[in-house]
């Protein structure tokens, strides 16, 4: 007896057609429908499972993250005078920089735990039995890798410029508010030790006195009656406006009769707090601007403009940032389409040495971006390639691993 064919041929109804054309349509057989879901349930199983790990990956790795960097800042946010509040704000403006970094490391591990669960468990070799091939497995990955793409570039690219400049924000309200010296206690601030006898609630101070160190060969003293912090927008620096004082120089080298005093009504001292929270959260950084901000800074530079009021005069680290934030959001694409064809092709080989091959490859990219970096400073290499040739490189070891999978593992 002939088995029936999974695919059944119908005629149209009838109809005028021209000579020698025959007009059929497919219908897939009831046995062919039940194995198309059955399948798409099987995915949709892997899809679950790869975003639970996911999940649990990125919730974790967050949280290392953000915790070192906040702790690695305490105590000098403190020193600088930010309160429980404050850190709070900051808290909240390191967390969107935290999750970019934290997106495409926790989609590599959660697939990598997903898969590692599936085959331990038996059930990676059950699903193969029951019809999955690579790409079963491959397809809804990737496309979990795509969303995470998504939600990394929306978060480098919308939401991080702001959080840095929120930062800023609030240490110009921690210097207006004189909060960076407390009354009656000695503060060393850099390289400068300053007290305060009092500061009243609108931030004015009284009684001011500094011992300037920064320059071992001509220390001084100054004294005011008063003064007031504020944020110098152009020197980046908190600045000390004091008012009716005086500075005392020490005796230069070893003539001690000699003493100099210099009398003043008003007189602006800098205090550089820079190093306490980074070059990076500085105003009118790269990282600080939109992408529309940073191509108007090239233009700018391209036109002559010599870019005085910013920190960065080369329109070189501009268009890098630009293509960093590029770039870099397809990291998770790119580790589920080398991570999955390695994990099934090492599924007999031992499921430590797949894992182990896809964390060094995922370091590969890393070190691959991070050398283009430096040789594309270095005027050796176009800012485009400096960022895109390790997805390029990826991409094309994607490729031929893919091939690969499909071709040794029957689908």
């Amino acid at each position: 007896m002939i088995a029936e064919s999974p695919l059944r041929i119908e005629s149209m109804p009838l109809r005028r057609v021209p000579v020698g054309q025959q007009v059929k349509r497919y219908v897939f057989a009831p046995d062919t429908i039940r194995s198309m879901r059955f399948a798409r349930t099987l995915s949709l199983y892997v899809m679950r499972e790869t975003v639970l790990y996911c999940t649990l990956a990125f919730l974790v790795l967050s949280m290392v993250l953000l915790t070192q960097n906040l702790l690695r800042r305490l105590d000098e946010l403190f020193l600088i005078g930010m309160t429980l509040d404050d850190v709070g704000v900051v808290l909240r403006c390191l967390m969107p920089i935290a999750l970019s970094y934290a997106i495409p490391l926790a989609f590599l591990i959660g697939m990598l735990l997903a898969i590692r669960r599936l085959s331990a468990d038996g059930e990676l070799l059950a699903l193969r039995a029951a019809g999955l091939g690579p790409n079963h497995f491959i397809v809804p990955i990737l496309l979990l890798g795509l969303l995470a793409a998504g939600l990394s570039g929306w978060l480098m690219n919308d939401v991080e410029p702001p959080a840095r400049r929120e930062l800023v924000k609030l240490f110009k309200q921690v210097a207006a508010r004189g909060a960076i010296v407390e009354p009656g206690k000695f503060r060393h601030v850099g390289a400068n030790l300053v007290f305060v006898e009092d500061r009243e609630r609108d931030g004015t101070l009284s009684g001011v006195m500094i011992y300037d160190q920064s320059a071992a060969e001509r220390r001084f003293r100054v004294f005011a009656s008063r003064g007031r912090l504020n944020f110098d927008e152009n020197a980046k620096k908190i600045r000390l406006d004091l008012f009716d004082g005086d500075i005392h120089f020490d005796p230069r080298g070893n003539a001690s009769t000699q003493y100099e005093r210099m009398r003043f009504d008003t007189f602006s001292y800098n205090l550089d707090v820079g190093h306490l929270l980074g070059m990076d959260f500085w105003p009118v950084r790269p990282k600080q601007m939109t992408i529309p901000e940073l191509h108007a800074v090239i233009a700018r530079a391209a036109s002559g403009d010599p870019l005085i009021e910013l920190d960065q005069k080369e329109p070189l680290a501009y268009e890098l940032e630009i293509h960093r934030r590029r770039a870099l959001p397809f990291a998770p694409v790119l580790f589920a389409a080398i991570g999955v064809p390695i994990a099934l092709a090492s599924e007999h080989r031992g499921r430590n040495s797949g894992l182990l091959l896809v964390l060094l490859a995922a370091f590969a990219y890393y070190a691959l971006g991070a050398i283009g970096v430096g040789i594309a400073e270095s005027g050796r290499l176009a800012p485009a390639l400096a960022h895109w040739l390790p997805n390029i490189i990826f991409a094309c070891l994607a490729i031929a691993l893919i091939r690969r999978a499909r071709g040794t593992i029957p689908s």
